[in-house]
């Protein structure tokens, strides 16, 4: 039996111009071959004609099973005409989805998309594992799958709920062997080649009503061991010369236990790297103590979720926490010689004029860099079943749930002017005298680059001339009428 794993085209956000791959896929992948299968994985973004590529691949091998993922929102549409050239081009596959999108809205998906025979809900490689296993060797019944949504006799059907994997450590190494490692889509510019993006922990426990991480892993945090951690950055230091590692995920430092782990693992390894990761207010603060040795071992920048510093703003937010306690985490990180990049959301239906003013006022001086987002409300979590409710919601279009489009209103603005106030604080904070002079002569290179990057993408905003990505085409230019016969 042959597998594709499909990361569909996309086309990739002009600020940061690069490409992380789907670790879903990875870890699917690695189970899978550890248990006999034969898998390919197609990153079609990395791919110089990614759409025509696709089609070539899928019409050429037609495998058995085609497993399509969709990590977010913004990036349905692609996943779904994916799955259409897929159907199209080889009728006999039988066609799964999965990730957070597919999962947190399986029976609409499948009510609407033909093509499409299977969603695997939630966490993919015991489940997926299951569903090739039988339709390889045939026998057993599919309803004694859990974590599967298919259509029987025109009703759609939840086969119930997968437990989670406990042990993230009993997981095989992630299939980067499947990968083209060397694809100028994963080239962070700026800061070369070495740099990676990799997963080491799933889930949160925190319940952030916009966060549809809360409820695709079951509202529960998972992390593979510190020592696991390391060795697969000696992995990746040793058979790709990685040296540069941005953790891809809500808090690295969720577990106090295992970033102890990890230092101490990091510290024993030898390896010469730096490393960047995202983190909770709350964690940086009861972390404190560890700071100097995270920045000794290589940490060089720590994203903090601040969001926020209005109290009305937080509370619906369900974010625990404060202003006070947002300014210690970055003394905190500031003291220690870590660079801060603050995330801040603009655009909650308590937000105003005022209240935007305020937390840019908090932000502008605060840290290295700033990442302003529109507040989106996600499909399948709470916010956005409430803003729903209240019919604030105005954007249906999902390729616009990226964080940079306003999706609704506010009590006091309408989404032309969150727009327009997004746009307005993001000039005004990177064009600050600091930065431009941090751009030309800052002896950080870190902060440098990323200077350079970030200032390019808002000028380039400004006088509305966006990058253009080499080899990508909207699937709309792309033409199928050269093939499909199944």
């Amino acid at each position: 039996m042959r597998i594709f794993l499909v990361d569909p085209p996309h086309k990739l956000f002009p600020g940061l111009r690069m490409w992380t791959p789907s670790f879903g896929l990875l870890n699917i992948a690695a189970y899978l071959e550890q248990k006999g299968f034969s898998v390919e994985i197609l990153d079609c973004t990395t791919f110089p004609d990614p759409w025509g590529e696709l089609a070539r691949r899928i019409s050429g091998a037609k495998p058995q099973i085609i497993g399509v993922t969709c990590s977010a929102t913004c990036l349905s549409p692609e996943a779904l005409q994916a799955i259409r050239i897929a159907k199209r081009l080889s009728p006999r596959s039988v066609i799964v989805a999965g990730g957070t999108h597919f999962s947190l809205l399986a029976q609409e998906i499948l009510a609407e998309v033909e093509e499409l025979d299977y969603i695997v809900i939630g966490e993919g490689e015991v489940t997926f594992f299951e569903l090739a296993s039988h339709l390889r060797d045939g026998g057993g019944q599919i309803e004694g799958i859990p974590g599967l949504a298919y259509r029987r006799d025109g009703e759609i059907v939840l086969s119930g709920q997968r437990g989670l994997i406990q042990d993230l450590d009993s997981l095989p190494m992630p299939a980067y062997h499947l990968l083209d490692m060397e694809a100028d889509a994963y080239y962070w510019h700026g800061m070369g080649r070495r740099t990676f993006g990799i997963s080491t922990s799933r889930g949160c426990g925190d319940r952030c009503a916009y966060c549809s991480e809360t409820k695709f892993w079951a509202g529960v945090w998972r992390g593979r061991s510190g020592a696991m951690v390391v060795e697969e950055m000696k992995y990746l230091n040793k058979r790709y010369n990685k040296s540069l590692f941005v953790f891809n995920e809500n808090s690295f430092n969720w577990s106090r236990r295992r970033v102890e782990e990890f230092l101490q693992e990091l510290g024993h390894s030898g390896m010469k790297v730096d490393f960047w990761f995202q983190s909770r207010v709350k964690d940086v603060i009861r972390d404190a103590d560890l700071m100097p040795e995270f920045r000794r071992l290589g940490l060089y920048e720590v994203m903090l979720g601040v969001e926020s510093v209005t109290p009305q703003v937080l509370s619906h937010y369900q974010k625990r926490q404060d202003r006070e306690m947002a300014q210690e985490a970055i003394d905190i990180l500031k003291r220690n010689g870590i660079m801060v990049m603050t995330n801040v959301m603009f655009g909650d239906w308590h937000d105003s004029e005022e209240t935007l003013q305020e937390v840019f006022d908090f932000v502008k001086r605060q840290g290295d860099f700033l990442v302003l987002t529109i507040t989106t409300p996600l499909p399948g979590t709470p916010y956005y079943q409430e803003m729903e409710r209240k019919g604030l919601i105005e954007e249906r279009d999902y390729g616009k749930y990226d964080f940079m489009h306003p999706i609704m209103p506010t009590k006091y603005l309408s989404r032309q002017q969150v727009w327009m106030l997004h746009q307005k604080y993001l000039r005004k904070y990177y064009t600050q005298p600091r930065i431009l002079f941090g751009a030309l002569f800052n002896p950080n290179p870190f902060k440098k680059m990323a200077y350079r990057l970030i200032m390019r993408y808002v000028w380039e905003n400004a006088i509305r001339r966006q990058w253009r990505q080499p080899g990508y085409r909207p699937f709309e230019e792309f033409n199928l009428s050269w093939g499909g016969e199944g």
